[in-house]
C-alpha cells in the first residue's frame, strides 16, 4: 500500500515537475567547445597539465567529468566541467540492465511465444525506491560539484524506457501499471467514460490494463468479438497476421467498422510512458536544483521523436534546461522551437575540417551554444611524449577557434528571427501513425528499430520535405505542441500560416482551433486526414475540421492560389517526394504552390531554385544576416551525418533582396558593401556568408567590434 500511495503523490499533477524559475540559472554567454574526455587523459598525473595545454591550443575550453570522477585536475587547470552520466541504472537500459542485447532479446521474444512475461521493465521509472536513489545521486553530484560552478548536469546519454527508440511494451510492471490507472483517473470521469472510450467493460479499476502492440494489432485484423469482460478477452488468440497486412487505412471508410480502429487501449499507455519518463527527468532536475539552483540539467543523445522510448520531445522540453540531441527526422528544429534561450549542444563526430565548419556554423546559426567533441582517444597521440594531436584534432581546431571569436559571439548576443509559420507537433499523431506505418510489417514489427525509423518513417520524411519547402522559400517555420493551438488561435499573429502534416489525432479543442485559424484567413496546410482521431487515438465518427481541398502540386501540375473560404488545403502529391526533387534540380511545381498559399512577407528573399537557408537575427538596431546552402542535416544511427547532399555543395551565386535599402557589410572581410537593398555574393557551400545591414554607417573599421560593443 505504501508503495501505491507513493506512487499517487507522484502523479497527482498531471504536468511534469518542474525545477526553479529558469531565469535563475547561471547564464551561458559563450560558445562552449567541450572535450568528451577518456581514460588516457588521467592515467599519467604528471602528464595531465600538458594534457590541457593540447585542449587549449586545439580550440577545446570545457571538458566532460563522470559524476564519479574528481574534478581536481580540471579545477587545478581552471578549466570549465559539466558532468556527465550522474544517473546510470534505469534510464539507459543498453548499460547495467538484461537487456542490453536489444536484438537478441527481441529476437528471443518473437521465437520464444511472445510472453508478457517479459514486458517488465528491469527498473519501473514508478518505483519511489529508484527514484529516489536517482535523486540522491542526483543531489550528490550537485554537492560536489555545485560550489566551483560547473556547466552543467548530465542526468544520462542515450535514455530511453526502451533501448532508444525501439518499440516494445515496457512498462507492464505492478508499480507501471498502478501509476497508469491513477493517470487514467485524471483522464476520464469515471470508469464508465474510460470503458466507453475504449470499447472495453472493465469491471473495476483495478482490472484495467492496457492493450499490449499485438493485442492493438489484433483488434486492427478484425479479430474482435466484441466489447468482452476486459480488453484482453475481448480479441480472440492470436494474431491474423496476414490479414492484418491487407489492412488499409482509408478515414472514410473507417469509420464504418471503427472499432477496428479505436487504438485508446494502446495509445493512453504510450502516452503515460512518455508522461513516466519526462515525469522522472523533472523529478531529478528538480533534486538538483534544490542542493545547486544554478547549474541547468540536461541530458545528452536523445532520439526522434517516436511513439517509443518516452520521446515526446514537447514533454521533454518542458523538464529541461539544456539538451543535446541526435538530429535525427527534424529533431533539432523541433527543440529548438520548444527550447528558445536554452543552451543546445551537439556532438562532433567530424573528422574533417569542411563537413565540421559546415555544420557548426550551421547549429550556431540555428541557436546552439557549444558543441561536444567526440573525444579525447582519438584526438591526441598518446604514446607520444608531447601528447601531439593527430590529423582528426588538428582539421577541427580551426574551426573550432572561429566559433569562438567575435564573429561567432555576435551571433550567439543576436535575437533570431522566426515567421509566423507554425508547424503542428502532436504525440498522439505520431502514434496513431505508427500503427498505421507498420501494417506491412505484420509479426515483425517489434523489428522496426529507430535505426529503421530513422530512414524509412514516412512521417518523419513528410515532416522534414514541409521544413525544407518553406526554407526554400526564405522562411524560418516554427514548430507549435498541439496543445498550444487554442492559444494560437486566440491571440496569434495575423496572417499566420499553420502546417498541420500528418495531423492525425487532436483533442477536440486543437480540432477547432484548426477550424478558427482557417476560417480567420490562415493559410493552413497539411497531408493525410486531419484530427481523424482523437487525443486517445480512437477514430472520430465524423471530421472535427474544415473542409479539405488538394491544391496543385506536383509533376504537370500548374500552381494554384489558396481559396478564400476555410479549406485546410493539401497538395496533391507527397511532400516527402519533394526532398529527392529538390536535388534534381526540380520542385515539380512545389515551390510556386507553396508560395501561393503562405502570401507572408519577407524581410529578405533569394531565389528559391538556389535552395538557400536565410537566418534573421535583431541586436539592438541592427540586423544580421546569414546565408547557407539549405541541406538536409541527417544523423544516421552509428551518429554520423548521413550523406545525399552532394547536389547542394557546389558554390552557387546568389543575389539577396531586402525590403529596403540600408547600410550593408560583409562580416567575413569587413567591406562595406554600400547602401543597397540587393546583395549578390558568391555562397560557398562550406560555409556562411554573414552580413550585418545597419540603419547607419558604423563608425569605425571594425564593424564586429563596434555591433559588440552596443
Amino acid at each position: 500500500m505504501r508503495h501505491v500511495t507513493c506512487i499517487i503523490a507522484l502523479l497527482l499533477l498531471q504536468r511534469p515537475v518542474l525545477a526553479a524559475d529558469a531565469t535563475g540559472l547561471r547564464p551561458w554567454p559563450e560558445y562552449r567547445t567541450i572535450m568528451w574526455v577518456g581514460k588516457s587523459a588521467y592515467r599519467k598525473p604528471e602528464k595531465i597539465p600538458l594534457f590541457f595545454e593540447r585542449m587549449r591550443e586545439l580550440g577545446i575550453n570545457a571538458v566532460t567529468l563522470h559524476a564519479d570522477a574528481a574534478n581536481q585536475p580540471a579545477l587545478a587547470q581552471n578549466f570549465p566541467y559539466y558532468v556527465e552520466n550522474i544517473v546510470n541504472r534505469g534510464l539507459c537500459l543498453k548499460f547495467n540492465s538484461t537487456v542490453r542485447d536489444w536484438d537478441k532479446f527481441i529476437r528471443g521474444w518473437m521465437e520464444g511465444g511472445r510472453p508478457d512475461t517479459a514486458l517488465v521493465r528491469d527498473y519501473s521509472l514508478d518505483d519511489p525506491q529508484w527514484l529516489g536513489t536517482a535523486r540522491r545521486q542526483m543531489q550528490a553530484a550537485a554537492r560536489q560539484a555545485g560550489e566551483h560552478g560547473p556547466l552543467a548536469y548530465d542526468i544520462r546519454d542515450e535514455l530511453s524506457t526502451t533501448i532508444s527508440a525501439n518499440p516494445f511494451d515496457y512498462d507492464f510492471g505492478p508499480a507501471s501499471l498502478a501509476g497508469f490507472r491513477v493517470w487514467l483517473k485524471t483522464q476520464y470521469a469515471d470508469l464508465a467514460a474510460l470503458n466507453a472510450e475504449w470499447e472495453t467493460q472493465f469491471a473495476a479499476w483495478d482490472e484495467v490494463r492496457p492493450f499490449t502492440t499485438d493485442q492493438i494489432k489484433q483488434r486492427m485484423a478484425n479479430r474482435s468479438t466484441g466489447s468482452g469482460q476486459s480488453g484482453a478477452a475481448a480479441l480472440q488468440p492470436g494474431v491474423d497476421w496476414a490479414a492484418l497486412r491487407r489492412v488499409k487505412f482509408d478515414a472514410a471508410q473507417a469509420r464504418q467498422e471503427p472499432t477496428r480502429w479505436n487504438f485508446a487501449p494502446w495509445a493512453d499507455f504510450r502516452t503515460y510512458m512518455d508522461i513516466a519518463l519526462s515525469r522522472a527527468l523533472g523529478e531529478l532536475r528538480a533534486a538538483a536544483h534544490a542542493v545547486d539552483p544554478r547549474t541547468p540539467v540536461g541530458i545528452e543523445g536523445t532520439q526522434m521523436p517516436s511513439a517509443f522510448g518516452g520521446y515526446d520531445l514537447w514533454r521533454l522540453a518542458q523538464v529541461l534546461d539544456w539538451v543535446e540531441p541526435y538530429d535525427i527526422g527534424g529533431a533539432r528544429e523541433i527543440f529548438g522551437s520548444f527550447m528558445p534561450g536554452k543552451p543546445i549542444l551537439t556532438t562532433v563526430f567530424e573528422k574533417e575540417t569542411r563537413t565540421a565548419q559546415r555544420r557548426l556554423w550551421h547549429l550556431l546559426l540555428e541557436g546552439d551554444r557549444g558543441c561536444i567533441i567526440w573525444w579525447s582517444e582519438d584526438c591526441l597521440e598518446w604514446a607520444s611524449d608531447d601528447y601531439a594531436p593527430t590529423a582528426k584534432a588538428r582539421a577541427l581546431a580551426p574551426v573550432l577557434h572561429e566559433l569562438q571569436s567575435p564573429l561567432g559571439q555576435l551571433f550567439l548576443r543576436a535575437r533570431r528571427e522566426t515567421d509566423p509559420i507554425y508547424f503542428v507537433y502532436s504525440q498522439p499523431s505520431l502514434q496513431v501513425d505508427w500503427l498505421l506505418e507498420s501494417i506491412p510489417d505484420g509479426a515483425s514489427w517489434p523489428r522496426r528499430f529507430s535505426s529503421f525509423e530513422a530512414n524509412h518513417n514516412q512521417l518523419a520524411r513528410r515532416r522534414v520535405g514541409w521544413l525544407k519547402l518553406c526554407q526554400d522559400l526564405g522562411y524560418t517555420p516554427q514548430f507549435i505542441a498541439a496543445e498550444r493551438l487554442p492559444e494560437l488561435a486566440r491571440s496569434g499573429p495575423k496572417g499566420a500560416a499553420l502546417l498541420v502534416a500528418d495531423a492525425l489525432a487532436l483533442a477536440e479543442g486543437e480540432a477547432r482551433a484548426v477550424a478558427e485559424l482557417a476560417r480567420a484567413g490562415a493559410a493552413v496546410m497539411g497531408n493525410g486526414p486531419i484530427a481523424a482521431f482523437d487525443e486517445h487515438g480512437r477514430l472520430r465518427r465524423e471530421s472535427a475540421t474544415p473542409s479539405v481541398v488538394a491544391g496543385g502540386a506536383g509533376p504537370g501540375q500548374p500552381a494554384s492560389a489558396r481559396p478564400a473560404t476555410a479549406y485546410v488545403v493539401q497538395p496533391a502529391d507527397d511532400i516527402g517526394g519533394y526532398l529527392a526533387q529538390r536535388l534534381r534540380g526540380t520542385d515539380a511545381g512545389w515551390l510556386g504552390w507553396a508560395e501561393a498559399q503562405l502570401r507572408i512577407p519577407r524581410e529578405v528573399s533569394v531565389p528559391a531554385a538556389t535552395h538557400t537557408r536565410i537566418h534573421r537575427y535583431r541586436l539592438g538596431s541592427a540586423r544580421l544576416l546569414a546565408f547557407e546552402r539549405n541541406i538536409v542535416y541527417h544523423m544516421s544511427e552509428d551518429l554520423k551525418q548521413a550523406g545525399g547532399n552532394e547536389p547542394l555543395e557546389q558554390p552557387v551565386e546568389v543575389e539577396a533582396k531586402l525590403a529596403a535599402a540600408a547600410h550593408v557589410y560583409d562580416l567575413r572581410t569587413g567591406k562595406y558593401v554600400g547602401h543597397t537593398d540587393r546583395v549578390t555574393f558568391t555562397l560557398d557551400p562550406w560555409q556562411p556568408s554573414l552580413f550585418a545591414v545597419l540603419p547607419e554607417k558604423a563608425a569605425g573599421g571594425d564593424v564586429v567590434a563596434e555591433l559588440l560593443e552596443r
